[in-house]
């Protein structure tokens, strides 16, 4: 089977790139795999890791060079294409180019994101895709809230690799550490004013440790100034291995999500498999990982008091690092791939 997947804005340092190097490895090595990137990602390395899988590249970042580069994918695509689209408007457009031209490829929609409280596409568009893969449950939820029937949605998660190695030791000192690991960014998604305000108002020591790329244009170091807490703060920028580092020199108590959204958090799972447990916001994504007071604590977003009381909690409590690195077996690279495996052959068998 000819799998083609296009991929939605990547900036080639995220959860969803890892997935897919994972998930179109494994495919590969049985059906022919393209993957179709929309956008001219920061950084190519994930794209290193491809192994047996064919790339295209777009090399402009012009709306109308995007639009023109989508409309001859679709055009040219053959009856017996099945295209996996990461982005809703892009499913638009491949099914609307499909019924005009008289097309007969198929389309999976595999959307990384929550569709409820974000600004970034119409749910609707994804109805129009024949089948649905769900990251979590409730996106699967979510997708049925829009009138897609339940036998069209596969529950399929993330794969993360099974961690053998050393897990946390978490710091056992008077200051509560903690810490985050994805896009810097004070509003929109990430959210993390509310991080910087609970640092701001939590009465005992705390120490923030963040990784990953500044996306705030100077507007996180301006708020920490603000609040005159920019010494219980250490921004490392994007590293290749955080892990590293957080295990051998931080030793956290816990790391923090204060996102307004996510599709399923890949950040928690991965530090969940290495014994960290995960102070996070009730955003819709986090409820296929959590077992609060097992695995980490949730706090009601948007709430100050909350998320300070939980930060005392997650300081005050001995968490078993075992239990929580068994906590997330089911998304286990194995396990996904047998899920895999699975729809994809459930596709073949309806071709035959």
């Amino acid at each position: 089977m000819k799998l083609k997947f296009v991929c939605a804005p990547a900036s080639g340092n995220g959860g969803t790139e890892t997935v897919l190097v994972k998930a179109l490895n494994h495919l590969a090595k049985k059906h022919q795999v393209e993957l179709y990137l929309t956008t001219v990602p920061e950084n190519r390395l994930w794209l290193e890791n491809m192994q047996g899988v064919l790339i295209h590249k777009i090399g402009s970042t012009s709306k109308f060079v995007k639009l023109f580069y989508l409309v001859n994918i679709f055009m040219s695509a053959k009856s017996n294409d099945h295209f996996i689209i990461l982005g809703a408007n892009t499913i638009k457009l491949a099914a609307k180019i499909r019924k005009v031209f008289k097309k007969n490829y198929k389309i999976t929609s595999w959307i990384h994101y929550s569709l409820v409280n974000q600004n970034m596409f119409d749910p609707q568009n994804i109805t129009l895709a024949d089948n649905h893969w769900a990251i979590s449950t409730p996106i699967k939820h979510q997708l049925m809230d829009l009138g897609i029937k339940e036998d069209k949605i596969s529950l399929i998660f993330n794969p993360v690799d099974k961690y053998n190695g050393i897990l946390n030791t978490p710091d056992k000192s008077s200051t509560l550490k903690l810490v985050y690991v994805g896009k810097i960014m004070l509003e929109s998604q990430k959210n993390l004013q509310e991080l910087f305000d609970g640092i701001k108002h939590y009465p005992n020591k705390i120490h923030v440790d963040l990784f990953g790329a500044d996306d705030s244009n100077g507007g996180v170091q301006e708020y920490l100034s603000k609040l005159r807490i920019e010494e219980l703060c250490t921004f490392h920028g994007w590293v290749k291995d955080p892990w590293k580092i957080i295990l051998n020199q931080i030793h956290p108590n816990a790391l923090v999500l204060t996102s307004k959204y996510e599709g399923l958090p890949m950040v928690m799972i991965e530090a969940m498999s290495r014994g960290i447990p995960c102070l996070v916001a009730d955003f819709s994504g986090y409820e296929d990982i959590m077992r609060q007071g097992l695995n980490g604590v949730v706090y009601h977003s948007g709430n100050q008091e909350s998320l300070v009381s939980c930060m005392n909690l997650i300081s005050k409590t001995d968490f078993n690092t075992d239990v929580i690195s068994d906590s997330i077996r089911k998304f286990n690279s194995d396990n996904y791939y047998l899920r895999l495996d699975s729809i994809i052959g459930e596709y073949s068998n309806e071709k035959s």
